[in-house]
């Protein structure tokens, strides 16, 4: 299971994305980290590669005068960039080993609380694991995690591979279920990501009023074309007719409301939108709520076949 601090919400802040880019203010990103620590979230996600390595370096300068013993890093390796911005992937034990040390300067730390494989395949995860073992036996990390889709998160699972699994888990696509199901039964952590969906329920998601929205709208839209207007249409509506609640708060709220999930991930550049998930993080829904949110849900679903991460 995903061990930290008792105390923690079961949300996690994302140091990524619009958070981590050289155009959002360094002393904000910080001040975030800070806010969050001050609402109770414990858990930080992060990439050796996300924004070029600048978001490992502001983690690490945010945590630098907060007890490390409260706090639970989780980062990545086996998915890099080049010089053009071209995504590869490289599992090597030297690039796996090399990521590990990048992270440790930059974070500061003696070990990795978590280390995910990033989108690995079925044989990429059989083949590293004698190096992530290695990894532990040298106290360099303390846990194993696959972040991905379907069949690997599956595999990853059944062959006892990972101490702890991430996938998408939102109300529009709910594919992870069954195998974030299979993995508590196993005692193996479960991690959600994208919770509210790349803010495709927004009713202003096309007003961007800043940078950071302007990213959010762009991934929004590469990564959900086909299906972005339908979907979004429909959820704005609902959400933000729910009382008592945002329409971000009864997103994420679904999404913790999976019993089988240990935490969800999410970001935000607005220290609003952050006090907002940390609310409804520390409150269970009520059963109406729940009610209207899985009919939401049913009726939105854009995975029915396919996962998607």
């Amino acid at each position: 299971m995903l061990r930290i601090s008792p105390e923690s919400l079961r949300l996690g802040f994302g140091c990524s994305g619009a958070w981590g880019m050289n155009w959002f203010s360094r002393r904000k990103a910080i001040g975030l980290i800070h806010q969050a620590v001050d609402l109770g979230v414990r858990c930080f996600d992060t990439s050796t590669h996300y924004c070029g390595g600048e978001a490992e370096r502001r983690l690490g300068a945010a945590l630098k005068d907060i007890s490390s013993d409260d706090i639970f890093i989780s980062t990545k390796t086996g998915t890099g960039a080049d010089r053009r911005g071209r995504t590869y992937k490289d599992f090597s034990e030297a690039a796996i080993r090399e990521d590990v040390e990048t992270s440790l300067k930059r974070l500061d730390r003696e070990r990795l609380d978590l280390l995910y494989l990033h989108g690995p395949s079925t044989r990429q995860i059989d083949d590293t694991r004698a190096v992530l073992s290695r990894l532990k036996e040298e106290g360099k990390i303390a846990a194993i995690g696959v972040c991905g889709a379907g069949t690997e998160l599956e595999h990853a699972v059944n062959e006892g591979a990972a101490d702890v699994i991430m996938g998408v888990y939102n109300l529009f696509q709910r594919a992870h279920g069954p195998v974030f199901a299979l993995a508590a039964q196993k005692g193996v952590g479960v991690v959600a990501i994208a919770p509210l969906a790349q803010g495709l329920y927004r009713k202003d998601l096309f007003l961007p009023r800043s940078i950071a929205d302007l990213w959010t709208v762009a991934r929004a839209i590469v990564n959900k074309q086909d299906t972005l207007s339908r979907a979004r249409g429909q959820a704005a509506q609902a959400l933000h007719e729910m009382s008592g609640l945002t329409a971000a708060q009864a997103a994420l709220g679904f999404t913790l409301a999976n019993s089988h999930i240990d935490m969800a991930i999410t970001t935000t550049t607005r220290p609003r939108h952050l006090a907002d998930s940390a609310a409804i993080a520390d409150q269970a829904l009520t059963q109406d709520q729940k009610a209207h949110l899985e009919t939401l849900a049913d009726a939105l679903a854009l995975d029915r076949n396919t996962p998607d991460a």
